[in-house]
């Protein structure tokens, strides 16, 4: 027995979500990897995780912003294994600027939805 007709629309539209999800996202590498090309391989960064790199960037952030850092990060992780790992560090350093910012934490206390 098919679904009722609305559960199939409904499916249909978060397919056709995801899949302009996925196309957004690869044209954002594709644009990433235009501007910055791949450098010839070199020693890693030291490993950590995305609870420590939370940790850190909590700690970073004045109070009033500290609550948003957790969906910052959880925002890049979600989209992580899709982007080169240039893209992703990119990210997380605009993530930790965005956060040290006074001008962002200001424009932020007087609208709090603005992201």
């Amino acid at each position: 027995m098919p679904p009722p007709a609305d559960t199939t629309s409904l499916q249909e539209h978060r397919l056709g979500l995801l899949v302009w999800k996925a196309r957004q996202i690869r044209q954002a590498v594709t644009a990433f990897e235009q501007a910055w090309p791949p450098l010839p391989p070199e020693p890693a960064v030291p490993v950590f995780g995305w609870s420590q790199l939370q940790r850190q960037l909590t700690d970073l952030a004045p109070p009033e912003l500290q609550p948003l850092v957790a969906d910052l990060v959880s925002a890049i992780r979600k989209e992580s294994a899709a982007k080169p790992a240039e893209m992703v560090l990119r990210e997380i350093l605009t993530i930790t600027a965005t956060v040290l910012d006074d001008g962002f934490r200001e424009k932020y206390a007087e609208d709090p939805t603005m992201l």
